[in-house]
């Protein structure tokens, strides 16, 4: 399927000095489809993979960029299953919100290996952790209860949102985050990924993701204001 409706926001990254606003909608999000579709599809993803979960999730109507470091994030309510379909080819124009990290201990990063099963980047590393912005939670608190669920790993201190990037192969607004670790993980991973380790981010392991690509550059300028402090 074509992402011609999303090329113009490619290349799209803000910089932030300060957590991005969320400003949630009235009114819910619309599918550009057939409701009959999505539903249709989402249940051909659930036989794959009966741990998706159609929880509550924005769509993004719109970013703004505000004058000193921050940024405004439009979005209405709706639910996984609205961007999960688009991977079998169903177009429900869904554009999601997401929260990573870059988490590091001793200037190395975390990267994961995703699952086979995946509803996104299956096979694929990326940094970890990874997950959607929750109705009602703080992206940084998000990510730092991913680094828990997903890595089994406490965080050192609390998420600092470092930039806003837009990724085109799945259709979702990223907020990327510096996150320091107590520790490197000591347990296997949840069924997200196939592998957790600890690289240096001259030595990204590949297959890489898209959106891991995308963030080599903001983990540079993490990797390197830790070195310089």
């Amino acid at each position: 399927m074509s992402d011609a409706p999303y090329a113009n926001l490619a290349q799209r990254l803000v910089w932030l000095r300060r957590p991005p606003r969320i400003l949630v909608g009235d009114d819910p999000f619309v599918a550009a489809c057939a409701t009959q579709l999505i539903d249709d599809a989402w249940q051909q993803l659930r036989q794959g993979n009966s741990k998706l979960s159609d929880g509550p999730v924005f769509h993004v109507v719109g970013v703004h960029r505000d004058g000193h470091g921050g940024a405004t994030i439009h979005v209405a309510p709706t639910t996984y299953r609205m961007n999960a379909v688009r991977l079998v080819g169903i177009a429900s124009g869904f554009v999601g919100l997401g929260t990573r990290a870059v988490a590091h201990w001793n200037g190395n990063v975390l990267v994961g290996l995703r699952a086979a099963n995946c509803a996104s980047y299956p096979n694929q590393w990326e940094f970890a952790p990874a997950g959607g912005v929750e109705p009602n939670e703080d992206p940084a608190v998000g990510i730092e209860r991913e680094l828990l669920e997903e890595c089994g790993v406490q965080a050192k201190g609390r998420a600092i949102a470092q930039a806003l990037f837009f990724d085109p192969v799945v259709a979702t607004w990223e907020i990327a985050h510096e996150l320091a670790m107590t520790q490197p993980p000591d347990a296997p991973p949840n069924w997200e990924y196939q592998k957790l380790e600890m690289v240096a981010l001259a030595s990204m392991p590949e297959p890489m993701s898209a959106c891991a690509r995308q963030m080599q550059e903001i983990a540079r300028r993490i990797m390197e204001n830790n070195q310089a402090v």
